[in-house]
């Protein structure tokens, strides 16, 4: 009886024993989960505290093994995830005002994902709205500091994702800075192509930077994400305007003035002038410049060259540039170097049109148009030939005989006269 007793007691205490090591196991996996699934964020916080911090070679550390083989720290500075979009001149004036709200990690597929609140300036319209105010002759530039100081600039909210992996038992973030490289050298590209009007070649372009932007797992991925539908969103809205815009510029953005002369690098370049008789505001004129051999019959385009000469950027340009779309009353100057082959600018006559225009839809205030108008002209040297045709010609005019020379260097056909 007493065996039985001691039997059972034994029983009885090896199954509290197994309670209190299954009890010490569970708090134990809690305690560890819950450190486990803290880590990451606190390495994301970290990061965030160096980047506000200006600490850059403490989140170049950060990076993945593969990040820091694929950039060295100087080239990383150029391209810093999260960072804002901006030159040496504003970057830590601008990134002192940019807040960043981490969110909880969780598991993403092979890494651990930390979203990120950002709000940040918008910087294409924060340039635009100082500009218009400061007019062309004294920049945007000027008032930029007090505003960040005032914290008084349009602002903008997005959300982003911070990836780390488990590398030497600490948590780095995941970049993927050549994977980021390659989509931001194609923006560049396609900017270009929108500033030459090709619309389609475009669209096409950011809808496959987007699609590898979605794949991609990578730190600053989702927010180039949202930069870029958004532009996208407005280049499709250019595009749908095209019938609209090709009306206007046909009736409303005036050539006067227009003449070959020879340009500052000693080649044959088109001045003239453009009024917008309008009531709408550009971001960008095209100019076609027709080359025409023969007569009657015989009259056709030997030569077709296209320049752009308003050109509002998109994007934030560090005050470099005034961010002034062309408003309606205003007269500007222009003035391009040819580029068609030195024969056919002896043997044909040209004439020029405006191809093509871009209407504003920024939401930024238009300057007023005394401070928009531009009186001065291009410079050019002195009793050259004038004579450019600004309607189509029933035959070829005589054409203008401009002096015989070699064809312009690379650098003379990209400077403006």
């Amino acid at each position: 009886m007493r065996v039985g007793v001691r039997e059972s007691h034994r029983r009885s205490c090896a199954t509290e024993l197994r309670r209190g090591f299954a009890a010490i196991a569970i708090l134990a996996a809690l305690v560890l989960g819950g450190c486990e699934r803290n880590a990451p964020r606190k390495a994301a916080v970290r990061y965030l505290e160096n980047l506000h911090e200006s600490n850059y070679a403490a989140c170049y550390g950060m990076l993945s093994d593969q990040d820091r083989k694929d950039r060295t720290l100087a080239e990383f500075l150029t391209e810093i995830p999260l960072a804002p979009d901006v030159g040496p001149a504003w970057f830590h004036p601008v990134l002192r005002s940019v807040q960043f709200d981490p969110g909880d990690a969780s598991r993403d597929g092979i890494n651990v994902a930390v979203p990120v609140t950002i709000t940040a300036p918008d910087l294409p319209l924060w340039e635009r709205t100082l500009d218009a105010s400061a007019g062309r002759d004294r920049g945007g530039g000027q008032e930029a500091a007090r505003s960040l100081q005032a914290d008084d600039y349009p602002k903008i909210t997005y959300g982003d994702v911070i990836y780390l992996t488990r590398e030497h038992r600490h948590w780095q973030v995941v970049a993927d800075l050549a994977e980021r490289d390659r989509i931001v050298d194609m923006h560049r590209e396609a900017v270009v192509d929108y500033h030459q009007y090709d619309y389609a070649k475009v669209i096409s372009t950011y809808q496959t930077m987007l699609a590898d932007l979605d794949r991609l797992k990578a730190t600053g991925a989702a927010g180039l994400a949202t930069r870029y539908r958004a532009e996208l969103a407005a280049v499709k809205v250019v595009q749908a305007e095209i019938p609209a815009s090709t009306a206007y510029a046909a009736k409303k953005v005036v050539l006067g003035d227009v003449a070959m002369r020879m340009s500052e690098e000693r080649v044959p370049a088109i001045f003239g002038s453009l009024t917008n008789a309008g009531d709408r505001a550009l971001d960008g004129v095209q100019i076609a410049l027709t080359w025409y051999e023969g007569r009657g019959k015989n009259l056709k385009a030997a030569y077709i060259e296209k320049h752009p000469v308003v050109i509002t950027p998109m994007e934030f340009t560090d005050f470099s540039l005034p961010v002034l779309p062309f408003i309606a009353g205003e007269k500007r100057p222009f003035g391009f170097i040819l580029t068609a082959p030195v024969q056919v600018q002896q043997d044909a006559a040209p004439y020029v049109t405006v191809s093509a225009i871009v209407f504003t839809h920024s939401n930024a205030p238009l300057p007023q148009l005394a401070s928009a108008n531009v009186t001065t002209k291009p410079v050019a040297s002195a009793g050259t030939p004038p004579g450019v045709a600004v309607t189509k010609p029933s035959s070829a005019p005589t054409p203008i005989v401009a002096p015989r020379q070699t064809a312009p260097t690379p650098a003379a056909q990209n400077s403006k006269p």
